[in-house]
């Protein structure tokens, strides 16, 4: 890893009950209670409140796997501590201090701050007064939590995007506070998806400010169906009686690979061609067949005022797709997504791994290291901007 600047374009955080406590406005909070949020007791187990009923809680044991992880953990060690017994999260996941320590270990030099809970949950929220005072809540949490060391610490702002009016003065308030990037998930949000056309002056705001869109799955496993493919898929799955959820080792690229068809075909890349765009959290390999089935139908349908040779302009364009750091894949297709792929750990879920064995797999792979040094780190300080 020497002279490489490594950049971790895709970790997270595990929100802090201070987000509702202390952020959130005091005159929202005994709505929030029922619209969304979450408590626990001494024992280890959580419950979450979601549009006045309960919802499932993102783990089905004791083990908080999406919080586990630190520095030195392998999988047989994970693999090996008891679903059945509660343990302690990574306080790294919380607290800035600890999170620069880790990062430190792993020699990172800036990471890219994600939600846990507001990924999984938020878009459910149906009031969308009480989504906007909680992506304000948020945002101001993560806000001061990178406060503490700007230049390493980079927070993606989260959007109301249940409401394109508050969506956009969220979007105008966090790029006035300095964020560099928002979060969006693939999802649908009261019934539309992401093209849909009332999400126009959403784009159009977040192409004007600079700010790079990070389309961002979650496992949705918890979520209604139809939501997004993490619900679906558990379904699909439920004769495996394997314990555990499988949706996250699938609903993730399949999300993305649906924001992306979408975006081709109805013309969102070419209304917006200076958008920073990022598909995050859901691997790379998904992509040169999702761009190659879109230019098929888009040739056959000879769709109007769209593009119909998307794979002739996507690796042109200011996007970021980011790779899972054991995908092995990204090595085999390096030449194709040179100037777009970026690494992430998924600290501090149960999957993360170290900088050190992404490189080494592609060194394995004997991708070139002008390219590994564009994976770890070069792509995404040039789309999102925080190179020195």
């Amino acid at each position: 890893m020497k002279n490489i600047t490594v950049i971790d374009a895709d970790s997270h955080v595990f929100e802090p009950p201070a987000v509702w406590t202390q952020y959130l406005e005091p005159e929202y909070r005994f709505a929030a209670r029922s619209a969304f949020s979450y408590h626990g007791d001494d024992a280890g187990r959580f419950a979450v409140i979601l549009n006045g009923k309960p919802a499932p809680w993102i783990n089905r044991g004791m083990l908080n796997r999406y919080a586990i992880w630190r520095p030195g953990m392998t999988p047989e060690t994970i693999g090996a501590m008891d679903p059945a017994a509660p343990a302690e999260i990574n306080p790294g996941a919380n607290d800035p201090e600890k999170r620069l320590r880790d990062m430190d270990a792993m020699s990172i030099e800036r990471a890219v701050l994600f939600p846990t809970l507001f990924a999984e949950y938020f878009p459910l929220v149906e009031n969308p007064d009480v989504a906007h005072a909680l992506a304000r809540a948020y945002n101001d949490w993560i806000a001061d939590f990178c406060c503490v060391c700007s230049d390493r610490l980079i927070p993606a702002a989260i959007l109301p995007m249940q409401d394109p009016i508050f969506a956009g003065q969220e979007l105008r308030r966090v790029a006035a506070a300095g964020f560099k990037a928002c979060f969006i998930r693939p999802s649908f949000f009261d019934g539309r998806f992401l093209n849909h056309p009332v999400y126009d002056p959403v784009w159009q705001e977040i192409e004007r400010l600079g700010l790079t869109a990070c389309i961002h799955p979650a496992a949705g496993d918890t979520n209604p169906q139809w939501t997004s493919e993490g619900s679906f898929v558990e379904r699909v799955a439920a004769n495996l009686r394997i314990g555990h959820p499988v949706a996250e080792s699938v609903s993730y690229f399949m999300d993305n690979a649906a924001a992306l068809t979408t975006f081709a075909l109805c013309g969102h890349m070419e209304r917006y061609p200076k958008l920073k765009l990022a598909f995050m959290h859901g691997g790379i390999s998904w992509l040169p067949l999702a761009l190659e089935k879109a230019q098929t139908y888009l040739t056959f349908f000879m769709i109007e005022n769209v593009c119909l040779e998307p794979e002739s302009f996507f690796y042109d364009r200011p996007y970021l797709v980011g790779f899972n750091p054991w995908e092995r894949s990204v090595g085999k297709i390096h030449d194709i997504v040179e100037n777009v792929a970026c690494w992430g750990s998924h600290y501090p879920a149960h999957d993360t791994m170290e900088p050190a064995q992404t490189a080494a797999e592609l060194h394995r792979c004997e991708v070139p290291e002008a390219v590994i040094a564009k994976f770890m780190g070069a792509n995404a300080s040039r789309i999102i901007g925080f190179a020195r």
